[in-house]
């Protein structure tokens, strides 16, 4: 765990959080402690996790009180594309999302899966209940096609006019605040919880630059996300390098150094949703690669091409680019290169097809239409020719050229003999973007000049954290519920290292809904 204030995080990934690190120890409880506030359900974190369950706790009679670290709420939620997985068959559901365990061999707990698949049915009513007039549309379906199951798979998000995980967040906000007036104190952070007997009793926060002891009657309830900022963490479980963030600079891990202070057992550490995507100067996160073109490449160090760039979930990035060297002591794809000609250049931003991310949602960075104003700072590298531009990047100016040689040359035959990247898509099959893919994903690079940007692992969520049972329970290493400590969301997700989109804020809905339900049966403790 990382027992030291870190203002700035790896890689460059978020500008200085003055907040001390949450998680350290548990705070033992004695007759002589001071309680400055008390409520039945206390929730830690304010995203779509958090809201669920504070919505949940709130109907069933519990006095709720929800913690927030920064200054506004939705974390990961509201800069998400604000889609949510419903499918059509409960059934069907399992077998493909079963699938995404079985062919990455991740651990999966049969009873959380039977349970999510048969929730999620109620979701499009329980969202379309939060608000006033609210109208849903399916966006995209099963980011793996070929797995059994997949036809099943709907993708939905709230029709509007705002990004979809605005509108998704604006959602909770008014059921929470508007129509429940549950209580949210923003800009206090949870910092440690206070155990009596094993049992969790309340939380040490930190408000107004004052620490401050909160009695949960009943329960607390984890949201705090995972650790995709927290650099100690991201040492520890994530192979690579120089590993960016693109979701919300709040999740440093408090939740799951806290739940670790209880005696936690962990899961699902070393599974991930990551993109790649590209650095910019001045903004606390990077912005996720979502090239439209089709005439680009991806190359490593060495200016060879490695992977089917078209091939790829968005999701599963990581996976390409993570390998090591062990002869020469390196990460040859960390950074890796985006390879792509003026024709590409001039058709729109490379991060067009993107929607999510704290950058374009929170810090409002607009990427220029033609690229130009990303050339002028320096993010994409222009040359004349081929070669020029090997040395511009400094890798091998031969095997470059003989890689788009091979490349150009493949496609005016009609195959990628490498790795089997498709020509065109059917623009009426049912992609992880269906009716956004450009039906043509593959061409040769024909005119320069031509551009190189470097590719980073661009995390947008960790799944790892507590497990937890069918009630929302955190379990410890025995499998035994932790008493009054719950988890929702990301943090101690169910989703292993094959991640299908828009189960995330799917899960927020169920076991945040869950979580809440059950927080506010508890008997008060006295």
């Amino acid at each position: 765990m990382n027992l030291q204030r870190r203002n700035i995080l790896r890689g460059g990934l978020a500008a200085a959080l003055t907040l001390p690190v949450a998680g350290v120890q548990a705070v033992e409880y004695t007759k002589d402690l001071k309680w400055d506030k008390t409520a039945d359900v206390v929730v830690l974190g304010y995203g779509g996790a958090g809201a669920c369950a504070a919505i949940e706790a709130h109907d069933a009679g519990a006095k709720v009180l929800i913690l927030e670290k920064l200054a506004q709420g939705g974390g990961n939620t509201a800069v998400s594309s604000g889609g949510f997985m419903i499918p059509k068959d409960a059934k069907d559901a399992y077998t493909y999302l079963n699938a995404t365990y079985a062919f990455a061999d991740s651990e999966k707990d049969e009873a959380l899966l039977d349970v999510f698949c048969k929730e999620i049915q109620g979701a499009k009513t329980f969202i379309e209940g939060l608000k006033p007039d609210t109208k849903l549309m399916i966006y995209g379906h099963a980011g793996f096609a070929s797995l059994p199951g997949a036809d099943t798979v709907d993708k939905w998000r709230i029709r509007g006019k705002k990004r979809g995980g605005d509108m998704l967040f604006d959602q909770y906000r008014y059921a929470v605040e508007e129509v429940r007036k549950i209580e949210v104190m923003l800009e206090t952070p949870a910092l440690e919880l206070i155990r009596r007997n094993g049992e969790v009793v309340g939380v040490v926060a930190q408000h107004a630059g004052k620490r401050i002891n909160i009695r949960a009657n009943r329960a607390v309830v984890v949201t705090t996300g995972g650790y995709e900022f927290d650099a100690q963490s991201l040492r520890t479980y994530a192979l690579g390098t120089e590993i960016q963030g693109l979701g919300s600079p709040g999740n440093t891990g408090d939740g799951l150094r806290m739940t670790q202070t209880m005696g936690a057992r962990l899961w699902h550490m070393t599974a991930y949703s990551c993109p790649v995507g590209m650095k910019v100067p001045g903004l606390k996160t990077a912005i996720q690669l979502n090239i439209l073109a089709p005439s680009h490449i991806w190359v490593d160090q060495d200016g060879k091409r490695f992977v089917n760039e078209k091939g790829l979930d968005n999701h599963t990035c990581l996976y390409a680019v993570n390998q090591m060297d062990p002869i020469k002591h390196r990460y040859p794809r960390i950074p890796c290169w985006l390879i792509m000609d003026e024709k590409a250049r001039k058709a729109g931003p490379i991060c067009g097809g993107a929607t999510s991310g704290y950058a374009l949602n929170r810090e409002n960075y607009k990427w220029s239409k033609d690229n130009s104003a990303e050339i002028k700072s320096g993010i994409l590298i222009q040359a004349a020719t081929i070669r020029e531009l090997a040395e511009k990047i400094k890798v091998p100016a031969d095997t470059l050229e003989a890689t788009v040689n091979r490349w150009n040359t493949d496609i005016k035959n009609g195959k990628d003999t490498e790795f089997g990247r498709i020509l065109k898509r059917d623009p009426k099959g049912k992609t992880a973007f269906a009716g956004r893919e450009a039906p043509i994903v593959s061409e040769p690079l024909g005119e320069g000049p031509y551009y190189a940007v470097a590719l980073y692992p661009t995390m947008l969520n960790t799944q790892g954290g507590p497990k937890k049972n069918v009630k929302g329970q955190v379990m410890d290493p025995q499998d035994k519920p932790i008493p009054r400590l719950y988890a929702a969301g990301e943090l101690g997700s169910m989703w292993g290292n094959i991640y299908q989109g828009a189960t995330n804020n799917a899960e927020c809905i169920v076991f945040g809904r869950i979580a809440g339900r059950e927080a506010a049966k508890e008997k008060p403790w006295a």
